[in-house]
């Protein structure tokens, strides 16, 4: 089956060959992803009769991919960098003794653990997007 639907020219004017089939391609990405998940909530209601997706159910599915978008899932090196952020700020505040400041290596691991964890949470905090 073949669903097509038409946009208002004044809506593309000014859309490449490119972005025209960028748009193209999303839109049928998003489109699969409501019949997608119109699919689970009618099969999660179906109790063994035939099956048919209304239009409350299209409905319901645009409204809740809309409210729970789907998470994306972690880089193994975002988690690496959020677990060397929580380390490094335990360590610096294991090393937070005004005595011992008195001693060369002590600043320099100091300073060396207190620039990697403001280093990584300011990573973290401006690719807040990128991170899940």
């Amino acid at each position: 089956m073949r669903i097509e639907f038409e946009i208002p020219d004044e809506k593309v004017t000014d859309l490449n060959p490119n972005g025209r089939n960028e748009l193209t391609r999303h839109c049928k990405q998003w489109t699969e992803d409501i019949i997608d998940e119109a699919t689970r909530i009618e099969a999660s209601r179906n109790d063994g009769t035939s099956t048919e997706i209304t239009a409350a159910i299209i409905n319901e599915a645009t409204t809740y991919s809309k409210r729970f978008p789907s998470k994306k899932k972690k880089n193994w090196w975002i988690k690496i960098i959020q677990i060397t952020a929580f380390i490094s700020s335990l360590i610096t505040g294991s090393l937070l003794d005004v005595d011992k400041f008195k001693e060369t290596s002590h600043v320099i691991w100091f300073v060396l653990t207190l620039f990697i964890a403001v280093a990584t949470a300011v990573y973290l905090t401006f690719n807040s997007e990128h991170n899940g």
